[in-house]
């Protein structure tokens, strides 16, 4: 009987084990989709499609790693721009829909790929953790070729690029905003969301040995990544929106980090558009539009 059940550990060991790091690839070490991929899936023909000229191709390095992206300079000249941040899985594609909102001002854009997604390097995506100092040296990076100062350089991501802009704003006042659309709160709550919505309540008994198995591969710790901690150090102007029938991310992730904000220039839109995760804007640019603008004009002092 203790053979029989000894086995029966070593057996439920290993297989517990296995499943860990399972997940934990599909956590950290997910399938890279590549520019024409999104390209394709996004029906974009060109960046045309969005009122852009033809970028400039750049290459920056975190390091030893190799980010790349494009360069977009507004012939206005304005001393402005703005780093747009995809979502997680997508490339620098995902985000040009957003492009308009700061173009139109005249100022510069910034987009590019993140680790382990679309033409960058990287073995594994971190949500955050590692990509927030990827973002760094981007803004420092775009600063040097536009010649924009940093205090006049804002964020907006979307998604994963939102969480991520988030967590780089923690304690800092070198940057001129953050515009968030679609955060998710923290690591640990939206990977436990998204193993349910795939498979069943039973696999969060997985989730554990999972994420402890993608820290150890990727050499980071998942419960440092939160935006929902990080803004209660946030004190640049921060504009979150968010739609009320996201399903993939649910509302009540940015209405945490926006009630734990410590900025006093701080606003949260949820939409009741009927739009899906990051959707919003497709169903109502010019209301959109609208909030972002007046975001810009009340609680910043970005260009006009």
């Amino acid at each position: 009987m203790k053979k029989i059940l000894s086995t029966f550990i070593i057996f439920l060991t290993f297989f517990l084990l296995g499943a860990g790091y399972y997940f934990s690839t599909s956590i950290v070490s997910f399938p890279v989709t590549s520019l024409e991929e999104d390209k394709t899936k996004l029906k974009i023909e060109s960046v045309a499609d969005f009122g852009l000229p033809e970028p400039e191709s750049i290459r920056f390095q975190n390091g030893s790693l190799r980010l790349r992206g494009w360069y977009f300079k507004n012939p206005k000249k304005k001393k402005c721009g703005v780093v747009l941040l995809h979502g997680h899985t997508r490339t620098r594609y995902g985000v040009l829909k957003y492009a308009p909102l700061f173009w139109k001002r005249g100022c510069s854009l910034f987009v590019y790929d993140a680790r382990h997604h679309g033409e960058s390097a990287g073995e594994y995506g971190t949500y955050g953790f590692y990509e927030k100092q990827d973002l760094e040296r981007a803004i420092e990076f775009f600063s040097e070729i536009s010649t924009v100062p940093e205090e006049q350089i804002g964020i907006f991501g979307a998604s994963f690029g939102a969480a991520t802009a988030l967590q780089y704003a923690e304690g800092r006042n070198d940057f001129a905003f953050v515009i968030a659309d679609s955060p998710y709160m923290d690591m640990r709550s939206i990977i436990e969301k998204r193993a349910v919505d795939l498979y069943s309540p039973l696999v969060l008994f997985l989730s554990p040995i999972a994420l402890s198995i993608a820290e150890l591969r990727a050499d980071f710790l998942v419960d440092e990544v939160s935006p929902k901690k990080a803004a209660k150090y946030i004190t640049i102007p921060v504009l979150i929106i968010h739609s009320r029938t996201d399903e993939f991310t649910p509302v009540s992730h940015s209405e945490e980090i926006y009630q734990n904000l410590k900025s006093n220039r701080k606003q949260l839109l949820v939409t009741d558009w009927g739009a899906k995760h990051c959707k919003s804007i497709d169903l109502r640019f010019d209301e959109y539009e609208s909030v972002v603008n007046t975001f810009l004009k009340e609680k910043t002092s970005f260009p006009k």
